[in-house]
């Protein structure tokens, strides 16, 4: 796989990968407490969890203390970046106009997020 186009995040990975963004590092024990909640993951599920995201490439291990510290690999930017790309390629071809053609078909833009849009639109 190309360093430029990562195996999208799974929904859970993206539950970890949020906590991250918000503060780093983190021990394990750190968030399984913060996920708890949301979640009911045990610290083994956000073990494996963290093994595979390491081996994805979003996750780092700094090991040189007497915990485990977890951070996030890749920006949060990057990561939304990478997905937009993708679901833009695989569902619209690449066109950015059929994903807002599809969400205005879908009434999912109200006025306020219309007016966003032709602002942006007239920025550019």
């Amino acid at each position: 796989m190309d360093e430029n186009e990562r195996t999208p995040l799974t929904e859970a990975e993206w539950k970890i990968m949020l906590r991250l963004w918000e503060r780093a590092p983190q021990t394990m024990m750190e968030l399984t407490r913060s996920l708890a909640p949301e979640t009911g993951w045990s610290k083994h599920t956000v073990i494996t969890m963290l093994k595979r995201m390491k081996a994805k490439g979003t996750v780092e291990i700094d090991e040189s203390g007497p915990v485990k510290l977890y951070s996030a690999a890749v920006s949060r930017d990057r990561v939304a970046r990478e997905q937009t790309e993708t679901l833009l390629r695989r569902l619209f071809g690449g066109r950015p106009s059929l994903l807002v053609s599809e969400l205005l078909e879908r009434g999912a833009l109200d006025e306020q997020e219309l007016e966003s849009l032709r602002r942006l639109l007239e920025k550019k």
